[in-house]
């Protein structure tokens, strides 16, 4: 850990010999720093972290979200639900235009869910859609979700997880140059920089800002070192914890730190002859400390958790008994397991296996205190760290035996079938370790028909229990929101997911 703390000290000391820079820019301007370049900047494809926070001010959905998580309209003016369930009406708003002037219609919506359902684009997000069976106009303002089943998490698919594109958009082109209706306009893409300006004419009136500059800052010490300096403005959840304390004691700045819903996990294959095993996924749990990690690198900025679902989140299963750091535990099942320990406390290992991660330091740190205690019972650990374009496609294709991401929030249990129901294999989905259970798919499937959550409740209380026991998903913990600025940033509001949506309202208060 010495090193960790020496590069905290680094960005301290290298801050006080920069003196006082005006953290407010010239320019009315926001320069938001991410972890990576986007890698795809159409809505109907994203799914990577550092895209979704471009298009979230680029375009709309249908619905979208308060704060603390609450369903509200944004590109539909109303919805009911009808035919028992299976039939949710939109009426959309009206003098509502795309940055290119074209008019917002039934028609883009159309398009936008065909092309997706449809299979001429090859996307994870079509499995967020099983239920859907067509989409059609009842007339220019308003738009029939027709579902072969009541499905309860309808609505939160129709959020910005896929903004609206305008009818006749392909995926490249849109890539290149992606049109939207939000309240930002993208105005140049290059390789370490996406750049938008306000769009004059947002249904929701012009932002306050002129421009908002997203730059690829892949390593954290500089993202610090660039918010000391002013070139950047605004970090989220994207910040070695110890120098979020470091902040908090600069009247310069400000943290906003709130509970969040962003799962960090260990992902497991589970075709792989040694992780197939359900003793060896287990023996792994045990071996992990996880409070440790959590108080350590994390310096506490989350809570250790047994599954996706945030705390306090309705369907929360409680109950879960939480796995115990225990290495005499996973000792006992990997010598169960067939996988005895060759030298006792020396250095020979039981097996070999590769654990994935991202070059981002704070994660190979991590990786490497997993690996460490992985070797305390006996398990060798080769740490494979790509730049995170390289290393997320690897565990989109299943290129992997571990590896550690972060999903970036739960808003309903439906995720559960997202991620890890069995025909969900990309790219029909994002059950990246081909997770099978017969009986796990049919209750997230049973859950997903109903509407009401108290219906649907039971079945994912179960679904969690299933997941505890067999572990496709190794839980480490829930992380906190944590967004810091300068002081004289104004406006921004955390969001549940970490998401920018309150940048459209964000203004510099010391400006005239």
């Amino acid at each position: 850990m010495s090193g960790y703390r020496s590069l905290a000290a680094a960005v301290l000391l290298l801050a006080a010999c920069g003196g006082e820079p005006t953290l407010t820019p010239e320019t009315n301007e926001v320069v938001v720093a991410l972890r990576g370049a986007p890698i795809h900047l159409d809505p109907r494809i994203a799914t990577d972290a550092d895209s979704s926070a471009v298009l979230q001010l680029v375009v709309n959905g249908l619905v979208t979200k308060t704060p603390n998580g609450d369903y509200i309209p944004d590109l539909a003016e109303s919805w009911e639900i009808l035919d028992g369930n299976t039939r949710y009406r939109f009426h959309l708003k009206q003098g509502v235009t795309f940055h290119d002037g074209r008019p917002f219609t039934a028609d883009d919506v159309l398009w936008t869910f065909r092309t997706i359902l449809d299979g001429s684009l090859t996307t994870a997000k079509r499995g967020a859609f099983a239920q859907l069976e067509r989409v059609e106009a009842v007339d220019d303002r308003t738009v029939d979700f027709v579902l072969a089943e009541p499905y309860g998490a309808m609505l939160g698919n129709l959020t910005p997880f896929v903004g609206i594109v305008p009818a006749g958009s392909d995926s490249q082109s849109f890539n290149r140059a992606p049109v939207g209706t939000g309240p930002f306009r993208v105005v140049e893409r290059r390789d370490d920089r996406v750049v938008l300006a306000a769009f004059d004419d947002y249904k929701d009136g012009r932002p306050k800002l002129d421009r908002v500059i997203f730059r690829d800052v892949p390593d954290s010490t500089v993202r610090a070192l660039e918010l000391r300096k002013g070139s950047v403005h605004l970090v989220v959840n994207e910040l070695k914890p110890d120098v979020v304390v470091d902040f908090r004691s600069d009247p310069r700045f400000k943290v906003v730190e709130t509970p969040g819903s962003n799962y960090a996990y260990v992902g497991v294959q589970m075709e792989d002859p040694i992780l197939s095993d359900k003793r060896v996924r287990r023996a792994i749990a045990h071996a992990l400390d996880r409070g440790r990690l959590l108080s350590s690198i994390w310096r506490g900025l989350g809570v250790v958790t047994e599954s996706m679902m945030r705390p306090g989140h309705w369907a929360l299963n409680e109950s879960l008994e939480p796995i115990a750091f225990d290495p005499a535990a996973a000792r006992a099942l990997l010598d169960a397991a067939g996988y005895p320990d060759p030298d006792g406390d020396g250095p020979a290992t039981r097996f070999e296996l590769t654990f994935k991660t991202s070059t981002d330091e704070i994660y190979l740190l991590q990786a490497q205190i997993i690996q460490a205690m992985l070797a305390d019972v006996g398990i060798g650990i080769e740490i494979r760290s790509h730049e995170f374009a390289t290393f997320y496609n690897d565990i989109k294709q299943g290129n992997f035996q571990l590896f550690s991401l972060v999903w970036a929030g739960a808003v309903d249990p439906d995720m559960y079938s997202l991620t890890l129901h069995s025909e969900k294999v990309p790219p029909e989905g994002a059950n990246r370790g081909r997770y099978r259970n017969p009986e796990f798919d049919r209750l997230v499937e049973q859950g997903a028909r109903l509407a009401e959550p108290a219906e649907r409740l039971p079945f994912y209380l179960r679904a969690q229990e299933i997941l505890a026991d067999e572990l496709p998903y190794i839980s480490l913990y829930i992380k906190a929101n944590v967004a810091v600025m300068p002081a004289t940033l104004e406006g921004y509001e955390n969001y549940s997911n970490g998401e920018l949506f309150s940048l459209a309202r964000a203004y510099w208060s010391d400006r005239p």
